[in-house]
């Protein structure tokens, strides 16, 4: 009779039991989420960082009647791909300065609010996916300007998951005239259907039981 009598408080201490084991259960796989989140944002920052130091470093590398025309190119190309695909007065700036009695080069970009000129840290431009595109562009800048190859191709993983849908159009249209300007190869793995009428050739990857299948659409 005792056992019986403690049976219903018994099943109240296994519901609760269960409750709070939902919940820590709950609880971990959001912190896995997130944790899987900030650390596919930090890969994104450290690339972001050695992408401008690579950038900085092919400045410095070159003869110095050479950086100031140099400089102008990448301000230039830069300043092209921002104002075609964002559509505003932006442009990109290379400027030099000293920080702890060591040469430096801050990457700005530089727009106009309310008749004001602003100048802002690339790697705090992230509005619209704008430091991804920034980022993008000095790929592009490094490869030119690395020397003649006989073949160069740009690889590109999910770059532009972070750019805003209304400006995809025009992204994949100054993509397309890349490529044809100068020659390079771009291979692009995207989720967004935007660029499709911009490839010579489209693929689709699809997992099917474990297997992946491609096709040619």
């Amino acid at each position: 009779m005792t056992a019986l009598a403690d049976l219903p408080a018994l099943l109240t201490r296994l519901r609760d039991t269960r409750r709070a084991l939902d919940q820590a259960v709950g609880e971990a796989r959001t912190v896995a989420t997130t944790g899987r989140r900030l650390t596919g944002e930090i890969q994104e920052l450290t690339g972001q960082v050695t992408l401008h130091e690579q950038a900085a470093t092919l400045l410095t590398t070159i003869g110095e009647e050479r950086q100031t025309a140099t400089q102008t190119k990448i301000e230039t190309l830069v300043t092209q791909g921002l104002r075609t695909i964002f559509g505003a007065e932006l442009s990109f700036h290379l400027v030099p300065g000293i920080r702890a009695k060591t040469p430096v080069i801050d990457f700005v970009v530089r727009s106009t609010l309310d008749e004001q000129t602003v100048d802002t840290d690339v790697m705090e431009a992230r509005g619209g996916g704008l430091a991804a595109t920034v980022g993008f562009l000095l790929r592009v800048v490094i490869l030119l300007l690395s020397g003649p190859r006989m073949e160069t191709i740009l690889f590109l993983d999910e770059t532009f998951a972070h750019v805003s849908a209304e400006y995809e159009t025009r992204l994949a249209e100054f993509c397309r005239e890349l490529v044809d300007k100068t020659g390079i190869q771009i291979v692009m793995v995207t989720h967004s259907s935007a660029f499709n009428d911009a490839a010579d050739r489209r693929y689709r990857f699809t997992l099917t039981d474990g297997v992946t299948q491609v096709s040619e659409l």
